[in-house]
């Protein structure tokens, strides 16, 4: 399993200098595994993705805008005759084409989802789920409105992936659990101590309770992830140091 960083900037995307380093563009994952390339998440990472020859899947956690953004610049999207299939949950009455419409349609985008050369093919994110040699499973987060934590399985090795995650005791026991000897956890570690504090119920974790949730697990490696837009490098080397933790880089490749 082979794991590409595309974008792991939390809320907005940003091109500030200072935050060149760990990069702008937010949350994008590729997973390539038993012949399969699946995206975790289409925000604006995904624009710079490689598209290859191969089926692709894009896994979506939530439709926040910072997670959907990259979407309609996908460039797979302009090849005509390319399937591509997205999967997400129905969410507020609305399923994930409903959603995707909401933003990618007249007036806010000038071509809907059918309208490019690719064949994009929405799907309720039923679970578990199968897509080739790999097997997806999930658990719903804590966020406003929804997320779900995912888990790909394939050729021996596990991978979580868990954004936009809000700690509590009940669920970093349920992470944990779902988590349980996992080879990688990447992790939404947005917030210090003390912006945690003041921001209670927006969403978001820190590195110490990621720290917390890798330990609990047993998980092998862990990856903090989805870093806050006001964060600079030099915050996050800070952090780092201090932690003994790695925040995700634009560009990471992890190979499982």
């Amino acid at each position: 399993m082979r794991i590409t960083v595309l974008g792991s900037r939390g809320s907005m995307p940003t091109a500030d200098p200072a935050m060149a380093g760990f990069g702008g563009a937010t949350s994008c994952y590729c997973v390539q595994a038993q012949g399969q390339t699946v995206f975790l998440d289409a925000g604006t990472g995904l624009m710079s993705a490689a598209c290859g020859e191969g089926p692709i899947s894009i896994l979506l956690s939530h439709t926040h805008v910072d997670h959907i953004l990259g979407l309609p610049l996908f460039p797979a999207l302009l090849q005509p005759g390319r399937e591509i299939h997205i999967y997400g949950k129905t969410r507020e009455g609305l399923t994930v084409e409903q959603q995707l419409a909401r933003l990618i349609s007249r007036p806010l985008w000038p071509l809907r989802l059918e309208e490019f050369p690719a064949r994009a093919v929405c799907h309720e994110l039923s679970l578990p789920l199968t897509l080739g040699g790999i097997t997806v499973e999930g658990m719903e987060a804590c966020h406003p409105g929804g997320s779900t934590v995912l888990k790909l399985t394939a050729g021996g090795c596990s991978l979580v992936y868990a954004t936009d995650f809000e700690h509590s005791e009940e669920k970093c026991a349920e992470l944990a659990s779902f988590a349980k000897g996992a080879s990688l956890l990447l992790y939404d570690g947005q917030y210090t101590e003390d912006e945690y504090a003041a921001r209670r119920g927006f969403g978001h974790s820190t590195p110490a309770m990621g720290l917390r949730v890798r330990r609990e697990s047993g998980a092998g490696r862990l990856l903090l992830i989805h870093h806050d837009p006001k964060h600079t490098d030099a915050m996050l080397r800070e952090t780092e140091e201090r932690l003994g933790v790695r925040f995700a880089r634009e560009g990471d490749v992890v190979t499982l």
